[in-house]
């Protein structure tokens, strides 16, 4: 089966994510937006689906570079004039420079590679951010957590692993070491929002 219908139109994939956020989506990204800084001009955002980082970073003068492996978002982005690519990040050997590198939703599709892709963030940006769900749907099981993977099928196939608060920070801890970073919990909502800080000395 291919990429599941939400993700095949943006309008629909809005309504959908205001559905599961009960009406609360757009603070999703405004929480993500808040810690955007004035010293900021590149923002580099990985599987973005939505624009709605990427306007901010216009109104406000800032460069904004997305990639995303799902060809109907891109095509969004791209006819709002956007900087946007078709890109499945995994297939990369290094991301463009940014002052900060933002991930909102899909560090799970990254299982078993998350040690590789946080070295990829981290050598783009010393400054990380990531907001994952750790409330969902998909890790419920039977027919319910059955429906809700096939519903979100992004283009990878259905995948199984749903984060909770507890691994994503099991995972943080297990990689802090060998990839020279720092990180702190900003906020615990539906997601969990998590800034990371590369040391580079």
């Amino acid at each position: 089966m291919g990429t599941s219908i939400i993700y095949r139109n943006i309008y629909i994939y809005r309504i959908v994510m205001n559905i599961l956020y009960r009406m609360k989506y757009q603070a999703r990204f405004n929480d993500i937006i808040d810690l955007i800084k004035d010293s900021d001009t590149t923002i580099l955002e990985l599987c973005f689906g939505d624009t709605l980082i990427a306007q901010t970073c216009k109104e406000r003068g800032i460069e904004w570079i997305g990639y995303d492996i799902n060809e109907y978002f891109v095509s969004n982005a791209k006819a709002k004039g956007f900087n946007a690519t078709k890109q499945d990040i995994s297939e990369l050997e290094k991301l463009p420079q940014a002052d900060l590198c933002i991930m909102c939703g899909s560090l799970y599709h990254f299982i078993p590679e998350i040690e590789m892709t946080l070295n990829k963030m981290l050598t783009s940006s010393s400054r990380i951010i990531i907001s994952e769900p750790i409330k969902n749907l998909s890790s419920n099981n039977g027919m319910i957590g059955k429906i809700s993977r096939i519903l979100t099928n992004a283009g990878k196939g259905h995948e199984n692993f749903r984060f909770d608060r507890s691994s994503i920070i099991e995972t943080l801890e297990k990689y802090k070491k060998s990839q020279n970073y720092t990180y702190k919990i900003i906020s615990t909502k539906r997601d969990i929002l998590i800034e990371i800080n590369h040391d580079r000395n």
